[in-house]
């Protein structure tokens, strides 16, 4: 009897171990180098003084940054680059197919997905410009 339970327990743990590794082997994400950029968009978020407008609901910026977050872990095998991160988690609801708006303070409304892909844009040449001095 000992044999027995002593060998289901191995095949238990083999099959946990199995699974495991099939399951964390197709995850896909972004290179190492843009979770910078995802980082910095995130805390751009949180850090704005910006309403994020969801399907007629507004939050506030640590809100929408949490919203965005749960849906990167959510999407994150679907997620290859930060413009995927974008299109993902940060432009519309994937139940109504409405486009995220975001709401600053004296400025008109708009697409969150065009604020971020501003944003990015502004962070990769202040990257690009950080980088050409240090190699100098």
């Amino acid at each position: 009897m000992h044999t027995n339970t002593t060998n289901c327990w191995h095949k238990q743990l083999l099959l946990f171990f199995t699974v495991f590794l099939f399951a964390n082997t197709g995850i896909a994400d972004v290179p190492p180098e843009q979770q910078t950029e995802i980082n910095h968009l995130v805390d751009f978020v949180r850090n704005s003084a910006c309403l994020m407008e969801r399907n007629g609901a507004k939050h506030n910026s640590t809100e929408a940054a949490s919203h965005i977050l749960k849906r990167y872990d959510y999407f994150r095998d679907e997620i290859n680059n930060t413009e995927d991160f974008i299109q993902m988690t940060a432009s519309r609801s994937t139940i109504t197919g409405k486009d995220y708006q975001v709401l600053c303070p004296n400025h008109a409304p708009l697409r969150a997905q065009d604020w971020l892909l501003a944003e990015l844009d502004k962070f990769r040449a202040i990257q690009s410009k950080t980088t050409s001095v240090s190699l100098n």
